[in-house]
C-alpha cells in the first residue's frame, strides 16, 4: 500500500454494511465459574479480559489519529463471555491486523490463565454502532465453528481461507483440529507468534507451560482440551522449526 493510498484509506469512514472479517472468541467455562467461584474473583478475571481487549486496540490503532480511521474494532460483551473483533473491510491489510490482534489476544488470555477458543470468518456484516445493531453470516459462522472445537485455540473458517488467501507459515498453520465429533483440517492462528517476526521455539514453549498450568483447576473430560492443545502446540513448534531450517538452507 503506497503512502498516498494509505492516507486515503485512513480517512475513509467505516461502512455500516460491507464484506469484512469477523473474529469470535469464547471464554470457556464462564457459566460454571459464576456458580462455583466467588463473585469478586469472576469480576477480577473479567477485568483481566477487558485489559487484554484494550491493549490490543491500543497496539493496533497506534498509527491512526482517530477511532474512525482504525481498521480493527474489538468489542467485549461485559455481561457475557464473548469477545468479537471486526475489520473495517475486506482489504488484506485489515486481515493482517485481525490475525495479529487475535493472536495477541489469545496469548494474553493464556498468560492470565483464561481458557478460550475462537474462529474468524468472512462475509457481509452490518455494524451499526449508533443503533447497537450487529449481525451477519460471518459472525454466525465464526460462532458455530468455535462451538465445535475441542481444544484451546483460534481457527479459520473456510470463508476466510478462500477470500483472504491466508498463507501458511509459522503464525498461520494448517492442523487437523479435534472437534466435538471427529476432527477436520483447518488453518489456525498461533497465539503470540507475529506475522512479521522470525519464529522462536521459546515462544511456543512458554505457551505450553501456560496450558499445562490449566490442569490445576481442571479434571475429568475437560483435561482433553488441555491434551489436545498441547498436541497442537507440538505441531506448531515442528512447523516453525522446519521453516527456520529451510530458510537457513536456502
Amino acid at each position: 500500500m503506497t503512502k498516498e493510498s494509505k492516507e486515503k484509506y485512513k480517512t475513509t469512514p467505516w461502512k455500516v454494511t460491507t464484506n469484512r472479517y469477523v473474529g469470535f472468541v469464547d471464554i470457556m467455562g464462564f457459566k460454571n465459574m459464576i456458580s462455583r467461584i466467588p463473585h469478586d474473583e469472576v469480576y477480577s478475571m473479567m477485568k483481566k479480559v477487558s485489559k487484554s481487549v484494550r491493549s490490543i486496540q491500543s497496539v493496533f490503532s497506534v498509527d491512526y489519529e482517530s477511532e474512525a480511521e482504525i481498521d480493527i474494532n474489538v468489542s467485549m460483551l461485559l455481561f457475557s463471555d464473548s469477545i468479537m473483533l471486526y475489520t473495517r473491510d475486506d482489504d488484506s491489510h485489515s486481515l493482517e491486523n485481525l490475525i495479529g490482534s487475535i493472536s495477541t489476544l489469545s496469548d494474553s488470555l493464556f498468560t492470565d490463565g483464561i481458557p478460550h477458543k475462537g474462529a474468524i470468518a468472512f462475509g457481509r456484516m452490518t455494524l451499526d454502532f449508533e443503533e447497537s445493531i450487529f449481525f451477519g453470516q460471518p459472525l454466525v459462522d465464526a460462532y458455530l465453528l468455535q462451538e465445535e472445537l475441542k481444544f484451546y485455540g483460534i481457527v479459520v473458517h473456510g470463508t476466510a481461507e478462500i477470500n483472504g488467501d491466508i498463507f501458511e507459515d509459522e503464525s498461520v498453520v494448517e492442523y487437523n483440529c479435534p472437534l466435538k465429533s471427529g476432527s477436520a483440517i483447518h488453518q489456525t492462528i498461533v497465539p503470540g507468534v507475529s506475522l512479521s517476526e522470525e519464529f522462536e521455539e521459546s515462544t511456543v514453549t512458554e505457551l505450553e507451560k501456560k496450558v499445562v498450568a490449566f490442569r490445576i483447576n481442571t479434571s475429568g473430560h475437560l483435561r482433553t482440551y488441555i491434551d489436545n492443545t498441547l498436541n497442537y502446540l507440538k505441531t506448531v513448534k515442528e512447523i516453525g522449526n522446519k521453516i527456520l531450517l529451510e530458510e537457513e538452507n536456502e
